[in-house]
């Protein structure tokens, strides 16, 4: 189990710059197939011990077909030209059919989880795309149920993605409402 996390008010993604080095830039170090780069708000290279907060981790160097971007109540990975979005559970219900459309969400439940565990999850994610050439989402929508909410603006999905690589090993791994096999 994990330990007791109370974010109150505040958004569940506000990460430092240090938790994103120690939990989450720090496990590719050693992949040689990983070029990282941060950038800070207005897209300026940036430093690991800057003060300046990181807002994007470019994970192909200056390519940026594979990045994160981090907003404090939603964090998105893009590759591929295809944007996987974790939000905030307190802000859901601010999101619309048109800030969802054509991505694919994520419905696991991120406030009980503490940073360490979150920026865990999405080193995961993003392990699944080191590599990718292409990548093709199939997209259902979720049964009504109390695991599956229904939100006041959008409706949830189930997502099945396939990541096209060089990758002679094939691999699935599932993340709550969505399948990656890469």
């Amino acid at each position: 189990m994990h330990e007791e996390v109370n974010y109150g008010s505040n958004a569940c993604m506000h990460f430092t710059n240090e938790e994103l080095w120690k939990y989450l830039i720090a496990k590719f170090e050693n992949n040689p197939s990983v070029a990282i780069r941060t950038l800070s708000d207005d897209d300026r290279e940036i430093e690991i011990t800057s003060s300046t907060p990181i807002q994007c981790i470019c994970f192909d160097g200056e390519k940026q077909d594979l990045f994160m971007s981090f907003n404090g109540n939603q964090t998105s990975i893009f590759v591929c030209d295809a944007e996987i979005m974790f939000i905030d559970e307190h802000s859901k219900g601010l999101f619309t059919t048109s800030d969802t459309f054509g991505n694919v969400v994520y419905e696991g439940n991120l406030r009980n989880l503490p940073h360490v565990e979150i920026l865990s999850l999405l080193s995961d994610v993003i392990s699944c795309f080191i590599g990718a050439e292409e990548v093709k989402i199939i997209e259902q929508e979720a049964p009504y149920d109390d695991e599956n909410k229904q939100y006041k603006y959008y409706k949830p999905h189930i997502y099945e993605i396939n990541v096209r690589n060089k990758n002679v090993d094939r691999n699935i791994k599932k993340f709550e409402n969505i399948t990656i096999s890469y």
